[in-house]
């Protein structure tokens, strides 16, 4: 289960234009081990803009922040100290429950994403190749239309 903070996400907004946002999952523990829990989230890498002399952006991914809700009946010894986070209970929005912020060990030190991106020197003959094919197509489009098209 998860929830989504904002829940309306432009995916194709490019890394500058882009807002943070927060993804709350509801986990269960592992059957093997109690106290351990195993989730997967997909990354969408957003457009960066061109740069000077490096084919690639560095992007870092933050170590998520584990919380612990001590309701539902599952009461460990975090449970017992003043709650540090109001979130919500589960994903279906309901009332905010009282989380604890646990010692965790993260699964690695630092997530560094490399993303592809464009070389500014390459922006004039990318904008000449895209007019171009642009004005190709349209032609080809406008040349089928007159050619094929039922126009009464």
């Amino acid at each position: 289960q998860a929830v989504l903070i904002p829940d309306v996400i432009d995916v194709e907004a490019p890394e500058y234009l882009a807002r943070d946002l927060v993804l709350l999952l509801f986990l269960e523990p592992d059957a093997r081990c109690s106290r351990c829990s195993r989730a997967s989230v997909p990354v969408h890498a957003r457009y960066h803009r061109p740069a000077e002399g490096t084919q690639e952006a560095l992007v870092v991914l933050e170590s998520p922040e584990v919380l612990l809700c001590c309701c539902h009946r599952r009461l460990s010894a975090e449970c017992w100290g003043p709650a540090e986070v109001d979130a919500p209970c589960s994903s279906n929005g309901a009332a905010p429950c009282q989380w604890h912020s646990p010692k965790h060990r993260p699964a690695s030190e630092e997530l560094v994403l490399r993303v592809p991106v464009g070389l500014r020197e390459h922006s004039s003959l990318v904008c000449a190749l895209t007019l171009l094919t642009t004005a190709l197509c349209s032609g080809l489009i406008i040349a089928a239309a007159c050619k094929y098209g039922h126009f009464s």
